[in-house]
């Protein structure tokens, strides 16, 4: 019986059906005695016998129980705090464990295929039914599987809470699997552990200088690459902060004669004229961002760092560093129109207006009545910028001027607004064949401005020396694939 249910360090009695899709092994242990866990000193002494209802393997479809006598013996040793213990099974399963470790070790490896959830929904299935968290806890207790000594890897920083603290991560470039998380990211702390693997030979990193020395220090030995990610990342930055500063006056440019007809959709051109209320609410946004502006140009100037102005104005350090290079306040992107609520009820309203009336709250109840979801507010907005006279609600200190008192929406001899200069930034970093209609004319509209020109052509220039390395190792690579799959194919017989 032993042959057909190996039980290691155990005699198995008799095997019974409990149930029809549950079997029960009962065994007990063939040892003569047991040492005590504490002091290590060996009994035979039994003090009491239990019985343990651990989970097994499954067999022939069932699940499987095996019902345990096990024995629990003195401790002879007076110095030892333990009184008595229980006879311990390793191979078989550990202290206080409700299954057997063939079957945990089972649980998890479903669990590393398919997840907790995933994995408890087959185990179900396949007669070894548990919960997603003990697949899960069965999992993180897998031993991890040693890793080939790593060759290439990368370094970078990582934030444990940005802006504040930061530690470093090193990468196996070659399995692509992170390899260790570093607590800081100092020159010494990586080069300790660059020291612990002679074997490396090559290291990429960003363009820090500790990471730098660092290497130097750790791996003397091996070659230090700037990843592409990491340069085409620094040109992108450089090229928004330039554009951040000359965004102003790259907005004043005219379109060219590239720019899509139509490029913006709807009936309307610009947003509805605002209230005097909301326009002065606007502008008083205006003026605090302003004033922030001038606060952080006036602290850059005078030499203060751009986290420690971040820290003590209460912008993000990504704002601060906007202001501190921008030569002009940067005017926000205008967003493009969404479609409008009224869309589908401006043929009745342009019927309504032709024919004389002009009663804003009049309309918006036979629209409500048509089933339009909306307030009377949009009604009166839509209304503002078609009456023929003033309503009779007006107040008279304000009929002499328009019934609105916003900014007129932008006409057909003013340019475009430019798109923000992170999106600017994309569009000069993309390989020009690459670009829609619509953002190769926006490229051309700047390439207007001789400085922009010259910047645009250098980041193209860089860019694409940087792809087409990338883009040569992948060709190598794929054809160095070819040859191999056609030695293996010749090899066959």
């Amino acid at each position: 019986m032993n042959e057909l249910c190996p039980m290691p360090g155990c005699d198995v009695e008799r095997i019974t059906r409990d149930d029809p899709g549950f079997l029960r092994i009962a065994a007990r242990g063939t040892r003569p005695g047991g040492r005590c866990p504490d002091c290590g000193r060996a009994s035979r002494a039994v003090h009491s016998r239990y019985r343990r209802r651990p989970a097994d393997l499954p067999s022939l479809g069932r699940a499987v129980g095996v019902e345990l006598h096990v024995r629990r013996f003195y401790c002879r040793n007076a110095a030892c705090a333990r009184r008595t213990f229980a006879e311990r099974l390793p191979e078989l399963l550990g202290p206080r464990a409700r299954r057997t470790r063939r079957l945990a070790e089972a649980q998890g490896r479903v669990g590393v295929a398919l997840g907790g959830e995933a994995g408890a929904r087959l185990l179900r299935h396949l007669a070894m039914a548990t919960s997603a968290d003990t697949v899960l806890r069965l999992v993180r207790g897998l031993p991890l599987p040693e890793p080939e000594p790593p060759r290439v890897v990368g370094v970078d920083d990582w934030a444990v809470r940005k802006g504040r603290t930061y530690g470093t991560i090193v990468v196996d470039l070659e399995r692509r699997r992170a390899l260790d998380l570093l607590p800081d990211r100092t020159a010494e702390t990586l080069a300790d552990w660059l020291r612990c693997r002679p074997g490396i030979e090559v290291v990429a990193r960003d363009r820090s200088t500790e990471y730098a020395r660092g290497i130097a220090l750790g791996a003397p030995a091996a070659t230090q690459v700037a990843d592409r990610w990491h340069l085409l990342a620094n040109v992108r930055q450089v090229l928004e902060r330039w554009l951040a500063g000359a965004h102003t006056r790259l907005s004043r440019l005219p379109s060219g004669p590239g720019t899509p007809a139509g490029a913006r959709p709807g009936p309307r051109t610009g947003p509805f004229r605002r209230t005097r209320a909301e326009a002065a609410a606007r502008d008083g946004r205006r003026a605090r961002r302003v004033a922030l502006y001038e606060e952080v140009r006036r602290r850059h100037g005078a030499g203060e760092k751009l986290l420690a102005i971040s820290r003590a104005i209460g912008l993000a350090v990504g704002t601060v560093r906007k202001y501190a290079y921008a030569e002009s306040f940067p005017v926000p992107e205008t967003r493009p129109l969404r479609p409008s609520i009224l869309g589908p009820y401006l043929a009745r309203l342009e019927a309504r207006l032709a024919e004389g009336c002009e009663n804003g709250l009049a309309l918006w109840r036979e629209l409500r009545a048509a089933g339009f979801p909306g307030t009377a507010k949009q009604v009166h907005r839509w209304l503002a910028e078609r009456r023929t006279a003033p309503a009779r609600t007006t107040p008279h200190a304000w009929r002499a001027g328009s019934p609105a008192a916003g900014p007129a929406p932008a006409g057909p001899g003013r340019p475009p607004a430019l798109p923000s200069p992170a999106r600017l930034a994309w569009l000069l970093a993309q390989p020009p064949a690459e670009l829609s209609a619509a953002d190769a004319a926006v490229v051309t509209r700047i390439e207007q401005d001789r400085e922009a020109a010259s910047i645009a052509g250098l980041a193209r220039r860089f860019t694409t020396l940087v792809r087409g390395c990338g883009r040569h190792r992948r060709e190598a690579r794929r054809r160095c694939g070819a040859r191999r799959a056609g030695g293996l194919a010749r090899r066959r017989p």
